[in-house]
């Protein structure tokens, strides 16, 4: 019965994650930001970074996925993704921006329980709320200072402040936001990569103990903006926990520079293995990813991958990882 009701929870958490990400097929900017976190509650003050990817909709509204990391503050090491609508007013040149955004803001949050002093991944639902401003110095160059402020009845609320570099993933014939977005198909013959990965997993709790991990994957190109893989994953021996098992992922993907380099977010179930200091068991986890892919000949390409198991039990992890892939 543990089994089942963890399996549900986290293909819950997948299919929230895959939902969020319903931009990225189309997205046409790409975001890098840095910068500082207020936690008002407790009085501190941390960093806080993140990506972004955009798409637009219209001259004045888009939509966005993004990651946000909130830094660390007394018992909260806190993350999340999140999905949002944006309105915006372009200046007369379309150069400049104002643009105001909100949606949900589902969170991972390395803290203690309160009841016994044990330390958990909490994970929940908030509301993320935020303000922008776009200057595009010149194509596809953008940069951008933008305002968040979280919103979580049941965790801390947070409020940050970034900074950070874009890039337009379209060309841009005009100043200002490439509207409408640009479509393309299949370029390549080849629609199956099969690639091999080693890197590193961190064990999200407050020691953060890592190990070596390594990663097959075979991946298959089913539409110019959807993939589909399977892989076998090996998270290493971290310590405190030691994990390997198989996964299954729908992904959403763009492409850019002439189509030799890609983004993408997926999310899926994770069939694993879980061996820990007591036990042995076999649970079905949820398992999101964000990668970039570069081709570096027709065939071969060079992929860049980070996974997040989401489990119910306390012992996410974070998998980095770095691989060759061969196309056929």
């Amino acid at each position: 019965m543990r089994t089942r009701a963890t399996a549900r929870r986290c293909l819950a958490s997948c299919a929230s994650l895959l939902a969020l990400c319903g931009g990225v097929a189309g997205a046409q900017e790409i975001y890098l930001l840095g910068g500082a976190e207020q936690t008002r509650s407790q009085g501190e003050h941390t960093y806080a970074y993140g990506f972004e990817y955009t798409h637009n909709l219209s001259e004045h509204f888009f939509a966005s996925y993004g990651y946000l990391n909130e830094g660390h503050v007394t018992d909260h090491h806190r993350d999340g993704v999140s999905g949002q609508i944006w309105l915006r007013l372009l200046s007369r040149d379309r150069r400049w921006d104002l643009a105001l955004g909100a949606g949900p803001y589902r969170y991972y949050d390395t803290t203690t329980d309160q009841s016994d002093g044990t330390t958990i991944d909490a994970h929940g639902w908030g509301g993320l709320f935020s303000a922008a401003v776009h200057w595009y110095i010149r194509a596809p160059w953008i940069a951008q200072l933008r305002y968040n402020h979280v919103q979580v009845g049941s965790s801390i609320s947070t409020d940050s402040l970034l900074l950070g570099i874009g890039w337009q993933l379209d060309e841009a014939q005009r100043p200002g936001p490439v509207v409408p977005p640009a479509r393309y198909g299949f370029d390549s013959p080849f629609r199956n990569e099969i690639s091999g990965f080693v890197g590193n997993s961190i064990v999200n709790n407050f020691n953060s103990p890592t190990g070596a991990a390594w990663m097959l994957e075979y991946r298959r190109n089913w539409t110019p903006y959807i993939d589909l893989t399977g892989s076998f994953i090996d998270e290493g021996d971290a310590k405190a926990i030691k994990r390997q098992g198989v996964a299954a992922q729908v992904w959403l993907t763009r492409s850019f520079w002439n189509q030799r380099a890609s983004v993408g977010i997926g999310a899926g179930p994770y069939f694993a293995r879980d061996k820990d200091q007591n036990d042995t068991h076999v649970r079905v986890l949820g398992l999101g990813t964000t990668t970039l892919n570069i081709l570096v000949t027709d065939r071969l390409n060079v992929r860049i991958s980070w996974h997040r198991t989401l489990t119910s039990y306390s012992r996410d992890t974070d998998v980095l990882l770095a691989g060759l892939g061969v196309r056929f």
